[in-house]
């Protein structure tokens, strides 16, 4: 018997990442390239190291006891690098991060940024996803986590091999164009007279937006617009089109929007579906889901600073 070490350290990698698609793109090489290095492995220890009998390859007890070995040989082969190069520790390596419309310009940009000059080895590649798109890519191997907008009622399901944590929980608000004159309702029964900017049935705003219909009585608006994204809704309460039900935090970088004093049941969240493993999620996802919660603070605190958020910044649950 005869284990080629490098094969061991490829192996070490199916297990850190949680998956041979993750796995690959750590290590810089093909699915296919850390398929059949993992089959070799196989043929030299002539015993199955991973099981593919579900729908995600696992490792079973022998491949996890080998990987713990080939662990140490990365270890050893990182450090002997760094003494090499007079880098110090963190995480290295590429890691994909997708992220909805809703989070990338204000959350997402930013913290990758932010991750990839704290991790200098670090290479966090960006992509703007949708929120099914997101989970499919996550099944797929093709993300490692993925930022998503949720009401929080109805959070994803994460995929096998992968966890969710609450980035941060924001409260709704109801407003009305500025430009309506001041008498417009502010009473809740006849709110649902008004024309309205309404969202996605299955989107966080149009669940909450119905939890509302639901708790005053309303039928269907006389007029019914409909957007998806900040911008459409900005353009639309500038026009003086209808109310709407934003996140606190958006609702008060709205312009044209003037809040009213109703109560809006539910909780909007921002979640990060990410990899895993039984050790915690592999150090390059923690990277990014720190750089993550440090930009959540950083945007409250700006935000509260400019009087624009109406409450303390720890209505933000973080990360940390």
């Amino acid at each position: 018997m005869e284990l080629e070490p490098r094969r061991l350290v490829v192996l070490c990698a199916v297990a850190r990442a949680g998956g041979i698609a993750a796995a690959a793109r750590l290590l810089d090489l093909t699915p296919s390239a850390v398929s059949q290095a993992v089959r070799k492995l196989e043929d030299a220890a002539g015993v199955p190291l991973l099981d593919r009998s579900g729908g995600r390859a696992e490792l079973t007890v022998v491949g996890a006891r080998l990987a713990e070995r080939g662990a140490r040989i990365a270890d050893e082969v990182a450090a002997a690098e760094r003494d090499l190069t007079g880098t110090g520790d963190g995480p290295r390596g590429p890691v994909a991060v997708g992220a909805t419309a809703a989070v990338l310009s204000s959350l997402a940009a930013r913290a990758v940024a932010q991750a990839s000059v704290r991790h200098p080895g670090l290479r966090p590649a960006l992509k703007e996803v949708s929120g099914a798109e997101g989970l499919r890519e996550l099944r797929r191997g093709t993300l490692d986590l993925a930022v998503l907008t949720c009401d929080g009622e109805y959070r994803p399901e994460p995929p096998d091999g992968c966890g969710l944590s609450v980035l941060f929980r924001d409260q709704y608000r109801l407003g009305v164009p500025a430009a309506w004159p001041q008498a417009a309702p502010d009473d809740p029964a006849s709110l649902g007279d008004l024309p309205w900017i309404m969202a996605p049935e299955d989107s966080a705003r149009g669940r909450a937006r119905a939890r509302l219909a639901a708790r005053h009585g309303w039928g269907p608006p006389p007029v019914a617009h409909e957007a998806a994204t900040w911008s459409a809704v900005s353009a639309m309460t500038a026009a003086g089109l209808g109310a709407v039900v934003l996140p606190t935090a958006v609702a008060s970088r709205t312009p044209g929007l003037r809040i009213l004093p109703v109560e809006v049941p539910g909780r909007y969240e921002a979640v990060v579906v990410h990899r895993t493993t039984p050790s915690g999620p592999p150090p390059p996802v923690l990277a990014v889901m720190g750089a993550l919660a440090a930009t959540v603070a950083g945007v409250a605190e700006e935000l509260f600073d400019a009087g624009l958020l109406e409450v303390e910044p720890t209505v933000f649950r973080t990360l940390d």
